[in-house]
């Protein structure tokens, strides 16, 4: 069984003569320990005094054979000894890690982790990436991940919810007019950021060998005590009503017809700005989500997989089959069903940018209309500003 020792690179046990001729050997007294400084010159090693005092040496669980030998030194023996017991029981239990691995700073972790997200979408990735640089690695890009502790975890989520978290937010003199200070957090967004994007690389970290227990595991989160109200649902009546003010808004029977879209068959607002022709089966009734409108890794938008990959067909009514077919007429089957006035494709934030100004244009000194949920048209944020 591999052994683990503690070796004192400074002092050592000297041979002396006695009057007999003979040699003993014998260590320092507890007094000349206490004065290291004064410690007469034979109990002195060559290298007494230079870098730190105190070496753990140890053998490797077997591998192919071997039993490599490895060392890491202290400052203080008290730290040694936690080591050798540390180390000794994790090569007893089968739990052993290389201390090499548990003394890589967290940010090194990150990277690795988000480098392993292969599978995930652009705009999921964008989301690691903005949480892990605003707040994360702020706090934690350079703690050796084997010295993440719970007790500095809870401290650090009270702090997010508090609003006090370490951050960094990135700045842009074309964007920012003032620089954008953290707030409070609710308990989804510390859930997002703590258990997402700090507990997934320690998960990560305890898979891949880094640390052998997961500081996380038994964090508790913060719940969101805040009291909600119902949320209306809008019903046919509402729903038409809104299609027109859209149409008497921007005087475009895309809008309307988009409103209906949503409200009826219920695809997301990514997915139904992204139709195009192809996808409408008017003799079926039906439309094909596959795909929709999000952004790459830099923020750009581009068309992908609907979210979680769940490429579907959705029923339309007849009435609006109709509607669609007199949007689609003269398009090119790979022409977008719903386009911006000049003919390009809108998604839903362009779409509630337009219709929204128009909104404040018409009615400045109205308060917003946005009480109503964006979940009562399916996802769809942009229609509130039409009412």
């Amino acid at each position: 069984m591999a052994k683990a020792w503690i070796t004192d690179r400074w002092v050592k046990d000297a041979d002396v003569a006695l009057p007999d001729g003979s040699t003993i050997r014998v260590s320092p007294t507890p007094a000349q320990l206490k004065s290291l400084k004064s410690i007469p010159e034979h109990f002195r090693k060559a290298r007494f005094g230079q870098g730190l005092r105190w070496a753990v040496t140890w053998r490797e669980p077997q591998i192919d054979g071997t039993a490599p030998q490895r060392t890491k030194d202290f400052k203080l023996r008290r730290d040694a000894e936690a080591l050798v017991a540390e180390l000794e029981d994790d090569i007893r239990t089968g739990r052993y890690i290389d201390p090499s691995q548990r003394d890589r700073p967290f940010s090194e972790l990150a990277e690795a982790w988000l480098l392993s997200k292969g599978k995930i979408k652009d705009a999921t990735y964008r989301r690691y990436r903005r949480d892990l640089d605003n707040y994360v690695l702020p706090r934690w890009a350079t703690t050796p991940v084997g010295a993440i502790k719970r007790q500095d975890i809870d401290s650090w989520i009270q702090q997010l919810r508090a609003g006090t978290a370490p951050y960094r937010f990135a700045q842009s003199k074309h964007v920012n007019k003032k620089k954008v200070e953290p707030s409070k957090l609710s308990a989804s967004s510390v859930k997002g950021i703590a258990d997402v994007a700090f507990h997934a690389p320690l998960r990560y970290a305890v898979q891949d060998g880094w640390i052998g227990r997961d500081p996380m595991a038994r964090v508790e989160l913060p719940r969101d005590e805040t009291l909600t109200q119902k949320l209306p649902a809008l019903d046919y009546a509402n729903i038409e009503l809104l299609a027109r003010k859209a149409l008497e808004l921007t005087e475009r029977k895309d809008d309307a017809v988009l409103v209906q879209m949503l409200a009826y068959p219920g695809p997301r607002i990514g997915e139904a700005t992204a139709l195009q022709v192809r996808d409408i089966d008017f003799t079926a009734e039906e439309a094909a989500v596959n795909r929709t409108w999000t952004v790459d890794r830099g923020g750009k938008r581009k068309l992908g997989a609907p979210k979680t990959w769940e490429m579907r067909g959705v029923p339309l009514p007849s009435f609006l089959v109709e509607e669609l077919r007199v949007l689609c007429k003269n398009k090119e089957p790979e022409d977008f069903v719903f386009t911006a006035p000049r003919g390009g494709a809108i998604d839903g934030g362009n779409w509630y940018t337009r219709g929204g100004r128009k909104y404040a244009r018409r009615h400045p000194q109205r308060p917003s209309p946005c009480t109503i949920s964006a979940t009562s048209l399916r996802r769809s944020p942009s229609v509130l500003a039409l009412m």
